[in-house]
């Protein structure tokens, strides 16, 4: 039952984990064309790329573990 009731969450976690790489990936890329230098934005952003991608992962290495 309880784990009926995280399946919804489970979803939206690697749906925004999918949202953040590919948007701070273009953020990241947009701002590297336009500006040399790497400031605290620029790290911010790749914090949240790195989050996105944890997301992924937990979410594969759940789906993986639910199989066994």
């Amino acid at each position: 039952m309880e784990e009926e009731d995280q399946l919804p969450r489970k979803k939206w976690d690697f749906m925004i984990g999918i949202a953040l790489v590919l948007f701070g990936s273009f953020r990241l890329y947009q701002r590297t064309r336009t500006e040399a230098a790497w400031d605290y934005r620029a790290v911010l952003t790749i914090l949240f790329i790195a989050y996105g991608g944890f997301l992924i992962y937990r979410h594969f290495q759940n789906q993986d573990s639910n199989k066994n």
